[in-house]
């Protein structure tokens, strides 16, 4: 019954007279930096378009999606190029230029090449095999605990950079390196278990809990509160189902339920 009440006070809420400029959008179309993400984002397709689409009918506001990289998307934002940029993690640096509406969670899987990797079962194993070599994603957040851990493997020569997600799971696949940290949404859009190219271990070696991934809004185009705007209409298309309708077009609904915090971990 209280989920209820909250759903129609959102409703009621977004369907209210509000200012001319409740969402930010009187200053002209918001300009949309996407990015190769596998499920979230692929040639034009994905989750991301999905959820723009819909919150254009909802606020009536425009957006136009450029493709940028991923490692350019926060110098991009806080430049003022670009005004909006989803599937992207919080860390304190990003909170001076931009705000933060959390979308969905995420938890890394660590993807080796079992022909040359054996017997690695661990981060720990893996920054003491000699002559290891690791992926990251330029301008990529992974969480607090894999961010600890690739900075120590960096710091050991480990870590070679790819422009974002996407090109880290190709780099493992051409065997350019021994090991990646990617996501299921991600590492299927370039091979379905079972059609890999050679051997590959896909483990889940943290004991952290899931990463949130946030739609970031920069703060020279909304205000604080137009982003509590955004925040309700975020949490009404969560709790009236509709954001999982939306993933579940592109992953399982246990997936989907998972990816919105609604499955056990």
């Amino acid at each position: 019954m209280r989920s209820s009440v909250l759903i129609f006070t959102l409703f009621w809420a977004l369907m209210s007279p509000a200012s001319a400029n409740q969402f930010g959008c009187d200053d002209g179309v918001i300009s949309v930096g996407v990015t190769q993400s596998g499920v979230m984002y692929q040639n034009g397709h994905g989750i991301d378009p999905d959820l723009l689409r819909l919150l254009s009918q909802i606020t009536h506001c425009e957006f136009q999606l450029f493709p940028i990289a991923r490692a350019d998307a926060f110098e991009l934002v806080k430049q003022g190029k670009i005004d909006l940029v989803p599937s992207v993690t919080r860390e304190p640096l990003r909170e001076s230029f931009a705000w933060f509406i959390p979308y969905y969670e995420i938890k890394f899987l660590l993807l080796t090449n079992t022909n040359r990797l054996p017997a690695v079962a661990n981060l720990e194993q893996l920054k003491n095999t000699q002559g290891a070599s690791i992926a990251k994603a330029l301008g990529s957040g992974y969480g607090t605990y894999f961010n600890y851990h690739l900075s120590e493997m960096a710091s050991l020569g480990m870590v070679r950079l790819y422009t974002d997600y996407g090109e880290t799971v190709k780099a493992l696949l051409n065997e350019e390196v021994d090991a990646v940290l990617s996501l299921p949404q991600i590492y299927r859009s370039y091979f379905a278990e079972g059609k890999e190219p050679f051997p590959i271990n896909i483990m889940n070696v943290s004991p952290a809990t899931p990463t949130t991934v946030s739609l970031m809004l920069g703060k020279h185009r909304f205000s604080s509160p137009q982003v509590a705007n955004w925040l309700r209409v975020m949490e009404t298309l969560r709790l009236d189902g509709r954001l999982q309708t939306i993933m579940e077009n592109y992953v399982s609904s246990d997936e989907a339920a998972a990816m919105l915090g609604a499955a056990s971990h």
